[in-house]
């Protein structure tokens, strides 16, 4: 692919220096081709379509890396010996090895309660954000944050904690 990319980065070099003393018409017709070259160019160094303002690799559902298996989260959440919040009334079950509830233990440890509440809203049951703000009575964009900041923290913990080290 590199040899490739090359040989149109030449092919473009001489196309520009042939339409410094290019007639007008000629001109047009290489101006065409330069930009040819340069759209395929552009779209064999990025992997993507030129000119899209958002690739797909960008798209909300890509973009967000997940800390934890959401899975995993729903069950550590169905598995909790304590009804904690109010809104909780899920039966609970105990469908979590111990070592995974203490993996996913230690990496919540860091949040603070309300990031706690909220991101278990939201990976734990699933609710989108919208209704967690219409619960908390909060503005969606404090449940984002939130969510974000409480993702964050994880990565963090996960990358530190000796606990979670090799999960």
């Amino acid at each position: 692919m590199q040899a490739l990319i090359e040989e149109y980065k030449q092919a473009l070099k001489s196309i520009r220096l042939l339409q410094q003393s290019a007639s007008v018409e000629d001109n047009k017709l290489l101006g065409g081709m330069a930009s040819d070259l340069q759209y395929a160019l552009e779209w064999m160094q990025t992997g993507r379509r030129p000119g899209n303002k958002r690739g797909i690799e960008r798209r909300a559902a890509y973009e967000r890396e997940r800390p934890f298996d959401p899975l995993l989260m729903q069950r550590y959440f169905r598995s909790m010996d304590d009804n904690v919040y109010s809104w909780d009334d899920h039966k609970k079950e105990s469908t979590l090895s111990a070592y995974d509830r203490e993996l996913i233990a230690d990496a919540l440890s860091t949040l603070t309660e309300r990031e706690r509440e909220i991101y278990l809203m939201s990976r734990g049951y699933c609710f989108p954000e919208s209704h967690i703000a219409y619960m908390l009575n909060v503005h969606i964009g404090t449940v984002r944050k939130t969510i974000s900041r409480a993702e964050d923290k994880i990565k963090i913990q996960k990358n530190q904690s000796l606990f979670c080290l090799y999960a």
